[in-house]
């Protein structure tokens, strides 16, 4: 018998075939094809809620103005403050203090006014430190107070009948003077500021201390109607010829 060799070549390379194919669809049944990574997202923690309690005590004294005190001595002015940080987020300020501001003016040759007021102020407050995520001792604040002052005031004035006119000829002059004083007067103003805490030194001594500054707008709520004659100047407020008057105050502060 004649054995064809070609038909079993044939036959064997249809079963290795078949036999191939079976194996890769098994293989790919068993196998995952889908390799992506399932990630599972953690619920966020819900943040604590912040305790605003009192860290410190700070005692401070406003350095501007003894400073106009030495450049000008016909004022006279004392300002300090104390402060209660709550973690150095929120500052709750009381700030007081005492003014004496003389002024003169000298009309003419024989013309003659002078005015002095005299008080005491008192004003509350708080302060937030805007970037208290970012600084640690140091504070950028926006705040709002509100202010009373308690004042006297007196004008003596000694004029003659050519202060309202000049120009006149020379004759007998008449002489006008008088001396007026109130007492126990009253005057509110509620103010918005904003300036900068900054601590001196984070060891040692110096690290008690910080120095502050705030530029202050101050807004007259009410004043003495009823007074014999406006007052120029209030202590805690300043000038008073508008009612809204800008200002400056430089505090140097211990840190208990």
């Amino acid at each position: 018998m004649k054995i064809n060799y070609t038909s079993l070549f044939q036959t064997f390379c249809i079963v290795c075939l078949f036999l191939g194919m079976t194996n890769i669809g098994v293989a790919q049944t068993t196998t995952p094809t889908d390799t992506t990574q399932i990630v599972v997202k953690k619920k966020k923690e819900p943040k604590p809620p912040v305790k605003y309690t009192p860290v410190s005590l700070r005692v401070g004294a406003d350095v501007w103005s003894l400073f106009n005190n030495v450049r000008n001595f016909n004022i006279l002015r004392f300002n300090g403050n104390a402060e209660f940080t709550l973690n150095n987020v929120w500052f709750a300020v009381l700030e007081g203090g005492y003014g004496d501001a003389l002024s003169t003016q000298d009309v003419g040759v024989a013309n003659f006014f002078q005015y002095q007021n005299t008080g005491f102020y008192g004003s509350v407050g708080v302060e937030y430190n805007v970037l208290h995520r970012l600084l640690d001792r140091e504070a950028i604040v926006l705040g709002a107070r509100y202010g009373i002052a308690n004042f006297s005031h007196k004008l003596f004035y000694d004029v003659d009948d050519r202060y309202w006119d000049l120009e006149a000829v020379e004759n007998d002059r008449t002489r006008f003077f008088r001396n007026l004083s109130e007492d126990n007067l009253t005057f509110h103003w509620a103010e918005i500021n904003t300036g900068m805490k900054v601590n001196l030194a984070r060891k040692g001594f110096l690290s008690h201390f910080y120095m502050s500054y705030l530029f202050r707008i101050r807004m007259r709520v009410s004043q003495p109607n009823d007074s014999l004659f406006k007052p120029t100047t209030i202590a805690g407020f300043g000038q008073n010829d508008k009612p809204v008057n800008l200002g400056f105050s430089y505090f140097l502060s211990y840190e208990f």
